[in-house]
């Protein structure tokens, strides 16, 4: 892309919001800086527009720090292009004058100024105190300070006790320090801290998600990070390490607070970062009474994966300090779990034990008639193994039967395991019992696959829609009928239509069409010229394909 040309790729509502920033003269400054342009631009806030431009003017990188994420550019990006070309954009190679760095400026100063100037700011700006305080003192209540950074970036852009989305990423800039802090304090060994900070990420986050539109799940991430973070602390952590029982007495208090109560996910994450500090008989009876323990009455919603997930720990837990014999033991006395099943059938399959993997998949099939997903999937490994065995007469039976459940995938699986001369009388039933399947596409994938172009013709007269995309398997022998099905097809839509972007989709219908039968929709553009006359929106949309 380049800054000649920009336009072309850009969406036309965030070009026309970015000429009109530009010609508002929003951007209020252009300087290169350090091999690129650096653009400041008024709006809603005050944005900085960063841009890349190589010798021959191509625009290589460009970044804003709006929220704005729908599309590649943003209007301030766009303000910043036009600033740059009307300015003639040099490329680093250039004579371009350069801005001095904050670093530079900062070199200069003496320790005195410096300690004058960083306490003047913190007075003005809160967080920074707390933010230095975090990482540089001594004597101080750390998990305050961290939960006060927090804070601080959320309220600043609050209001009115709400985070819209564009201020998201802004309202959790606290967390991310934070986050950099548990960092350092693991890497210090300092575990109890790092594990106790991660816990005020979450708890803060969590309140926060009751109060914002984290519609880009930026917050969810803050805490699935902070989550992580635990598990680190934990992993790190040697065996008899002083803190062991305190951390895992924390951390295990903390998961089962009401806190998280409908996020599954990040409780059961916590628990699990708590198998290594099993070792300790009291830690291992806690857990395992916990996870063994029946279920909530009031989250009988979520029970069976609920279940499945604390039946997940406890054979971390039964491998870890068991051994595998006792956790292939566990496995089977488990097997209604969907998880323990698919490993059992993995294990059954790895040793060649086919009847084994046959006989999980029937018993799975039965049992969880009411999950299609799971169902399939069963399938799909019996029929693996049938194959592996070679048992034909059950492979015929079973792709037919997932066939005809919709998946074309097993089309050709079906097909090869017939003769030439079988499969011409076979076919036929194949095809009627497709046709009354509820997958409509299966009969028509079909067809087209075998070339049957008469029973194409049909279907596409039955479901005119098709023909849009399944012409071309009927040309060149039924022209006329596509045409035909075509022009009455653009009848029914425009019947419909009442807005541009139906009149714009029937016309891009109309060139499908002139082009594969030339002339076919001379007559029914006519009558749409006559009968739509008074709908300036659609005659404008025709005119640009040359029919009005």
């Amino acid at each position: 892309m380049n800054i000649q040309n920009f336009e072309k790729y850009v969406d036309n509502k965030i070009l026309a919001r970015g000429i009109d920033y530009y010609e508002s003269g929003y951007v209020t400054s252009l300087e290169y800086d350090d091999g690129e342009w650096i653009a400041e631009v008024e709006g809603s806030e005050d944005y900085t527009v960063s841009v890349t431009i190589s010798d021959n003017r191509e625009i290589l990188e460009s970044f804003c720090d709006c929220p704005y994420d729908w599309g590649s550019y943003c209007k301030h990006q766009v303000a910043a292009f036009f600033a740059l070309r009307k300015n003639g954009a040099q490329s680093k190679s250039q004579n371009t004058s350069k801005k001095e760095s904050l670093s530079d400026i900062l070199t200069k100063l003496d320790k005195q100024t410096l300690i004058a100037l960083i306490i003047e700011y913190a007075k003005i700006y809160k967080p920074i105190k707390s933010e230095i305080e975090l990482r540089y003192a001594t004597k101080i209540d750390i998990t305050k300070s961290a939960r006060d950074i927090i804070r601080s970036s959320i309220n600043a852009v609050k209001h009115r006790g709400y985070v819209e989305y564009r201020y998201i990423n802004a309202a959790t800039d606290g967390a991310d320090t934070v986050l950099q802090m548990i960092e350092d304090k693991i890497d210090a060994n300092e575990l109890l801290i790092a594990v106790s900070l991660g816990i005020i990420i979450v708890e803060e986050m969590m309140d926060l998600m009751d109060s914002c539109d984290d519609s880009n799940g930026h917050v969810g991430r803050a805490i699935s990070c902070a989550v992580d973070k635990i598990q680190d602390a934990v992993l790190a952590m040697p065996k008899n390490h002083k803190d062991s029982k305190n951390i895992f007495d924390t951390i295990m208090t903390h998961a089962l607070s009401d806190k998280y109560n409908g996020w599954i996910d990040w409780r059961m994450s916590l628990l699990s970062a708590l198998v290594p500090l099993c070792y300790i008989k009291e830690n291992r009876e806690q857990l395992e009474g916990y996870l063994t323990a029946p279920g909530s009455q009031k989250e009988i919603w979520h029970q069976d994966y609920d279940l499945r997930q604390k039946q997940g720990i406890l054979l971390e837990i039964t491998t870890l300090y068991d051994g595998k014999s006792a956790a292939s033991k566990y496995i089977e006395e488990n097997l209604d779990n969907i998880d323990f099943r698919n490993m059992a059938i993995k294990s059954a399959m790895e040793r060649g034990d086919y009847s084994k993997v046959i006989s999980l998949c029937i018993e799975g099939e039965e049992s969880n008639i009411q999950y299609p997903g799971i169902v399939k999937n069963l399938k799909a490994l019996r029929y693996t193994a049938y194959n592996a065995s070679g048992k034909i007469e059950e492979q015929k039976l079973l792709s037919l039967e997932i066939l005809l459940d919709g998946d074309f995938g097993y089309y050709l699986k079906y097909k090869n395991l017939w003769s030439k001369d079988e499969w011409s009388s076979v076919i036929s039933d194949v095809l009627e019992k497709a046709e009354k399947t509820s997958t409509r596409d299966l009969y028509l994938k079909i067809i087209v696959h075998e070339k049957l172009k008469p029973r194409i013709l049909t279907y596409c007269r039955k479901h005119p829609d098709a023909i849009v995309n399944y012409h071309t398997h009927l040309l060149p022998e039924y022209k006329q009928e596509v045409g035909q099905i075509f022009s009455n097809y653009i009848r029914q839509q425009a019947q419909r239509a009442n807005e541009r972007s139906q009149y714009s989709e029937i016309c891009r219908l109309i060139k499908t069409c002139d082009k594969a039968c030339l002339g076919a929709t001379d007559d029914v553009c006519a009558e749409i010229l006559f009968k739509y006359a008074k709908r300036p929106a659609f005659m404008d949309e025709m005119r640009k394909i040359g029919k009005c």
